[in-house]
């Protein structure tokens, strides 16, 4: 039987573990997560734009997955990828597997639908498109965060779908999605304006009374 990714996401998912040494394996080289900027400085409007995007998926992912911002950051300056991340919470709340033991099967069979077998998970149970990407060997972390964003942000799916098909990339697909759910403007406008320079991510945070530190709060209230 086939587990609604759907209805997990729903639910409130605590207590997933995440180890420390068994990231390493994700990234050949350590991804250094010490912003400079971190506040919107508007002689430098793009200044801390790195810092909003990675914050916005950091921290969405922390709230939904009920793990602290720090632990997720850690992770990050060892070598795990963001999109590791993400398809390890997402497959953990699927599965109740443990984050850390889906990671280590992750880096010795080098596909999450072995790491899975090796745990005694059968992949085919995963429903939805994050299943369908499990079993035909693809990256299911983008389908992880559009699917929290439907879910937990109430972001509508064409609109995420039309986020994807222009190109946005899992922490712009975040930023505009939670930019819209403030502001009540479309996200793909969002994007646009940003490609266009017309704006920045800083500064659209800044228009809709949110500071960098605090996008954490911003979505909490925001999560159902």
């Amino acid at each position: 039987m086939a587990v609604s990714f759907r209805s997990v996401l729903v639910g409130a998912v605590i207590g997933l573990g995440l180890g420390g040494s068994t990231f390493a394996w994700a990234a050949s080289t350590v991804s250094c997560h010490c912003f400079r900027d971190r506040s919107y400085d508007p002689a430098r409007p793009a200044a801390a734009d790195t810092y909003v995007l990675a914050t916005s998926r950091n921290s969405l992912l922390a709230a939904v997955f009920g793990v602290s911002k720090g632990t997720v950051v850690r992770s990050l300056m060892t070598g795990t990828a963001p999109e590791t991340l993400w398809a390890a919470h997402g497959l953990a709340a699927a599965t109740k597997l443990r984050v850390d033991d889906l990671l280590a099967a992750r880096g010795r069979t080098g596909s999450w639908a072995r790491a899975l077998e090796r745990l005694g998970y059968d992949p085919t149970r995963i429903g939805g498109r994050v299943g369908a990407l499990v079993s035909a060997g693809k990256d299911p972390a983008p389908a992880v965060v559009d699917e929290t964003l439907a879910t937990r942000m109430g972001v509508p799916r064409e609109r995420i779908a039309a986020l994807r098909a222009a190109g946005a990339s899992d922490a712009e697909t975040v930023a505009a999605g939670l930019l819209a759910r403030l502001t009540g403007k479309d996200p793909v406008g969002v994007l646009e304006r940003v490609r266009a320079g017309k704006a920045t991510w800083g500064s659209l945070f800044h228009d809709a009374g949110v500071a960098p530190s605090d996008i954490d709060d911003a979505i909490v209230r925001l999560l159902r």
